[in-house]
């Protein structure tokens, strides 16, 4: 195998890019090209300071077989390697290869690592493995001369399977929380004077909503300190970004005229990823972020789609929708220092 590093993103290697995710075993929105671009250029919405990309192709041939997107920068004094998306804003990450070459091309990958001189890194971390990936048995059998490597899980990212109707939804879910989801409902119906859920498509409102939306965000104090305004930055472009995919699901629920809580998501047709929210506080008599979460469970049932992805986070409220548990892990390598 021949592996080819670069230090740019090279707009020529896009559509071979993102052909070879559509194939290979994490085809997340993450790993897309446009969006790690995106990333960054605003390193991760600030949260770091500097680096150099050090992305690895690996080519059987002519025919790209593998991507590594990789980045070196210094953390805490030492040079290291991680993921481009660490670790914050891109909720799953991995290498990109097929099924049938993801060993072949991890291998290859560890080894030219392995052989690189130690001023190129003393830490390498892989951040947001999901649990389907190859990469976690393959890494965790791996060696490299002089490093300690280690497998740790990190996160959980709960996944919701969706059946075929929604009375067959709530008919699965916890009896007080059916109940529950169905009070609320019934609240914001009978009692509000008007109601609208509704999604934003086309780019030229994107600049209205997306700030809407993280006005909405801004809400919570936790997000209001994140949002820094290179966050804010970046939340807005991956919105624009997602919006020229075609892969951008961005809805509200207004009541009584005000815009009371707003979902950004992915939809690649199958799978609705929530990527982030924001409520109106308001407006938390009518329980805003479960009316409009119960909505946009209905619609993806009602247009075939067959999961929501809460992604990473253990907040309750994804559990009493009927998300169950996946793991996040993070791979390492350490160098050993001779003392």
């Amino acid at each position: 195998m021949n592996l080819q590093t670069l230090n740019h993103f090279p707009k020529e290697l896009e559509h071979e890019w993102n052909a070879l995710l559509a194939r290979s075993t994490t085809n997340v929105p993450f790993l897309r090209f446009g969006y790690l671009e995106k990333w960054w250029q605003t390193m991760g919405g600030g949260e770091w300071d500097s680096g150099e990309l050090f992305i690895h192709l690996g080519y059987e041939g002519e025919k790209l077989i593998g991507i590594a997107p990789l980045f070196r920068t210094v953390k805490e004094g030492k040079p290291i390697v991680a993921f481009i998306g660490s670790v914050e804003i891109s909720d799953y990450l991995d290498i990109i290869a097929t099924p049938e070459d993801y060993r072949e091309f991890l291998a290859a990958l560890l080894e030219h690592l392995g052989n690189e001189d130690p001023a190129v890194w003393e830490k390498v971390v892989f951040a947001n493995v999901p649990e389907s990936s190859p990469f976690l048995s393959l890494f965790a059998e791996s060696t490299i001369s002089n490093a300690n490597i280690l497998l740790e899980k990190t996160f959980s990212a709960p996944l919701l399977s969706l059946p075929s109707n929604w009375e067959e939804y709530l008919a699965g879910l916890d009896k007080k929380q059916r109940h529950e989801i169905r009070r609320k409902i019934r609240r914001v119906q009978q009692e509000a004077v008007d109601q609208r859920f509704y999604f934003v498509e086309g780019n030229q409102a994107l600049p209205q909503y997306g700030n809407a939306f993280l006005d909405l965000m801004k809400e919570d104090d936790a997000k209001k300190e994140f949002l820094s305004p290179s966050m804010q930055e970046a939340m807005l472009a991956i919105m624009n970004w997602g919006d020229d995919e075609g892969i951008l699901r961005l809805c509200f629920l207004d009541i009584n005229g005000v815009t009371a809580a707003g979902y950004f998501c992915f939809d690649d047709g199958n799978t609705i990823s929530i990527y982030n929210s924001g409520f109106k506080n308001d407006m938390q008599y009518f329980s805003p972020g479960w009316v409009l979460l119960s909505y946009l469970i209905e619609w993806a049932i009602k247009n075939s789609r067959e999961k929501i992805d809460f992604m990473r986070g253990s907040e309750s409220y994804k559990y009493k929708f009927g998300g169950v548990d996946t793991t996040l892990y993070q791979g390492s390598i350490e160098r050993i220092t001779k003392s």
